[in-house]
């Protein structure tokens, strides 16, 4: 993966990872990462790939509310706690922007 690839995961995980009320850059968890931010790069990948869909002409795929559902699925929270991830959804697009 290109070194520009993995800096934005890592931006997209560090803020759906903050937005979620964790510590990005404290010790991980059982999963064996060094830092919980980690722990989110799945859903970070995810959202990436939302949002670049939508880069390519998909309507509706970078939309707040769709984002905070994929996350949601990702965290294996389900669809109906998705308005808890409204933020971490927004924050994620802002670092994908960023970056």
């Amino acid at each position: 993966m290109e070194l520009h690839q993995i800096q934005i995961r890592a931006a997209v995980a560090r803020a759906i990872c903050a937005a979620c009320g964790e510590q990005p850059e404290h010790p991980g968890d059982a999963r064996g990462n060094a830092f919980r931010w980690q722990d989110y790069e799945p859903s970070a990948e995810v959202v990436i790939l939302e949002l670049r869909a939508a880069e390519a002409g998909e309507p509706g795929r970078s939309a707040v509310p769709h984002l905070a559902e994929v996350i949601a699925q990702c965290l294996e929270d389900g669809p109906g706690s998705a308005w808890q991830y409204e933020r971490a959804a927004g924050d994620a697009v802002r670092a994908y922007v960023v970056h």
